[in-house]
């Protein structure tokens, strides 16, 4: 009578920490509906309380000795951005993300690339450009709306492959070459929306220096990321993959 409840516990864990059932012990349909229910709702939850307090970090603590910023609705409007985009991607801890052989350092060299560029932004916004920095105009609207359409991108993006969705580079037992939704227009929809997400926080609060340092650094992680990553997917899918490249653009449908 114990066992499912071990089951429960067990699977839970590896749900929160993977952000998917455990397929080589038994397939997710094995275990009853409820359950997936909570494991799921638990890592959703998990996923809510880090973005709250990783975007406190990177984004109110940065700028408590000029407390006036906060009056305008900027860092706000960041912090829920940022709190949205933890819950709509798998859980990962920066101090201890690992690297993987088929990874190459990348999964931890963007998260740090976003990191380092949004602190940087927040910062340069609070003490170089405050009040200009959070004044309303056209380029804020812009820039605002880019953010809105990258962040959209990127969930949909990772709702479309679900389980296939990892932070590492790595292939599962189930793996396949996913064609629908944003796959069927561009072959990185997730890297394209997130670059657009962080690259425009950066314009949002015209934080120029910023901006240039986001506009070399988050190109290069995201450029490394998708270069090994298409390594290992020719390798594992061979002609299947290169036919899905020759009909379907990396970044810009139809373009390139």
């Amino acid at each position: 009578m114990l066992e499912p409840y071990a089951n429960l516990q067990r699977h839970c864990l590896v749900i929160i920490k993977e952000e998917r059932i455990d397929h080589e012990d038994r397939p997710s349909h094995a275990y009853a509906p409820d359950i997936q229910y909570k494991c799921k709702e638990a890592a959703m939850i998990k996923r809510l309380i880090y973005g709250i307090i990783i975007s406190s970090l990177v984004l109110i603590l940065p700028v408590l000795g000029n407390t006036g910023i906060l009056r305008a609705p900027h860092v706000w409007i960041l912090l829920v951005f940022g709190v949205l985009a933890s819950v709509f991607q798998p859980v990962y801890n920066p101090l201890t993300i690992t690297v993987k052989p088929k990874d190459k350092g990348t999964g931890a060299q963007i998260i740090w690339s976003v990191y380092v560029t949004q602190l940087a932004a927040i910062l340069e916004s609070a003490y170089l450009r405050y009040p200009r920095s959070v004044e309303w105009d056209l380029v804020t609207t812009v820039a605002l709306a880019t953010m809105i359409l990258g962040l959209s991108l990127r969930t949909w993006a990772v709702s479309t492959l679900g389980n296939l969705f990892t932070m590492h580079i790595s292939l599962q037992k189930d793996h396949a070459i996913i064609r629908k939704g944003p796959y069927s227009i561009m072959r990185h929809p997730s890297y394209l929306g997130a670059f657009m997400l962080y690259m425009f926080t950066t314009v949002f609060l015209h934080a120029w220096i910023a901006a240039i340092a986001a506009l070399i650094l988050l190109p290069f992680a995201f450029g490394r990321r998708i270069h090994h990553e298409e390594g290992v997917l020719n390798e594992e899918f061979g002609q299947e993959y290169k036919s899905y490249c020759s009909e379907v653009k990396k970044l810009i449908p139809g373009i390139w």
